[in-house]
């Protein structure tokens, strides 16, 4: 998988604002998803993909004293991450490859991912990786979209024009057991706002018609959940 070509797919992004429109369509999941971490207090969290950092700043926002790093491969992303930064919370953005992660051995409490991981271009080195910079006991929640059984997602990767990785849920089960981790479970997360207004739904490429995005959204966000072993 060619991780100039996603990177490439991302510095645009950033450049003509798409980055900055994903806060308004995961707002939803993530938020649930931060309030049942429970995120203590001096935790460190690494938010793996952090796109313009808006999921980062909202992970440092949960408690006091919360300290988060988001890492994204376009450095565009990162760019416009620093552009956003909030200073009054603790939390900041590096330029990083989720297959060479620039960090010391068990050096985070938390680790999180929204719609990033499957743009890997080695998955289970990536995995690898977050598992190498977690401390044991350490608590995993990845959330993506893409994955079979939300079945009109199959034709992203088409769309982009970039290699992805494309599994079912028992798929990212045992890539992230044969990765080292335990406890691993899973369950879908759904947008509490319903999949919009029909009345105002515009088809395009992603969502051809209102049946496909009701389906999408019925798919839900598939929520993995592990640990490093103690």
């Amino acid at each position: 998988m060619s991780r100039e070509k996603v990177t490439a797919v991302f510095d645009v992004w950033a450049q003509d604002g798409k980055a900055d429109e994903l806060e308004e369509h995961h707002g939803n999941v993530v938020e649930q998803v931060i309030e049942a971490m429970q995120l203590q207090p001096g935790e460190k969290v690494l938010d793996l993909g952090c796109g313009n950092g808006w999921a980062t700043r909202t992970i440092a926002k949960s408690n006091a004293g919360v300290q988060a790093i988001g890492i994204d491969a376009s450095p565009q992303m990162i760019a416009r991450a620093d552009e956003l930064h909030s200073y009054t919370i603790r939390a900041r953005y590096d330029f990083c490859p989720f297959e060479e992660l620039d960090f010391k051995d068990e050096e985070f409490d938390r680790l999180f991912s929204m719609e990033a991981i499957y743009y890997s271009s080695d998955l289970p080195q990536a995995l690898s990786e977050a598992h190498r910079v977690l401390k044991p006991g350490a608590r995993v929640d990845v959330l993506l979209d893409y994955y079979k059984e939300n079945e009109p997602s199959e034709r992203w990767s088409e769309l982009l024009g970039i290699p992805m990785n494309f599994l079912d849920a028992d798929g990212w089960r045992q890539a992230f057991e044969q990765a080292g981790f335990v406890n691993v479970t899973l369950e879908r997360v759904v947008d509490t706002r319903g999949p919009g207004d029909e009345s105002a739904f515009e088809p395009d490429e992603w969502y051809p018609d209102w049946a496909t995005k009701v389906r999408s959204h019925e798919a839900g966000t598939l929520w993995i959940r592990a640990e490093k072993a103690s």
